[in-house]
């Protein structure tokens, strides 16, 4: 599953489960439901940090986005225990178009990942459990 994730390069994620999502609010936000923003996700995977970079500033320089927060797992100074060593760069935005008004999705909250490849290997199924049942026994 990794190799075909860096063949292509995005991963359209499903929607946060339900019960993942109320586990999160009460865990990790104190019961602040506008806390969370990770419903909808997206990961895009790069082969160095200029590409992401790239991507960051394609972004903020797209008129029909919001972007409202970025956090850098990529920073010297981050804490990668907090991930288990994983990183990425994480980009909370919305998108504001005429359509997304029409539709009402426009405060909506979209989370892309920006993820290089060789940290895209601990995405894969046997990654992630291990990072969950990390992040279970630390309680968030």
């Amino acid at each position: 599953q990794g190799k075909r994730l860096m063949e292509n390069r995005v991963k359209y994620a499903a929607l946060k489960r339900h019960e993942r999502a109320i586990e999160k609010i009460i865990r990790a936000y104190n019961g602040k439901v506008a806390r969370l923003c990770d419903v909808c996700r997206e990961s895009l995977y790069f082969d160095d940090l200029s590409q992401i970079l790239n991507c960051l500033h394609a972004i903020r320089a797209d008129t029909d986005v919001k972007l409202l927060s970025v956090k850098n797992r990529y920073a010297p100074d981050y804490e990668d225990a907090k991930t288990a060593g994983y990183r990425d760069l994480n980009v909370n935005l919305q998108i504001v178009t005429d359509e997304s008004k029409a539709m009402g999705v426009h405060l909506h909250i979209c989370e892309i990942q920006l993820i290089l490849t060789q940290f895209a290997y601990l995405k894969t199924d046997s990654g992630h459990k291990r990072y969950v049942a990390y992040r279970n026994a630390l309680g968030e």
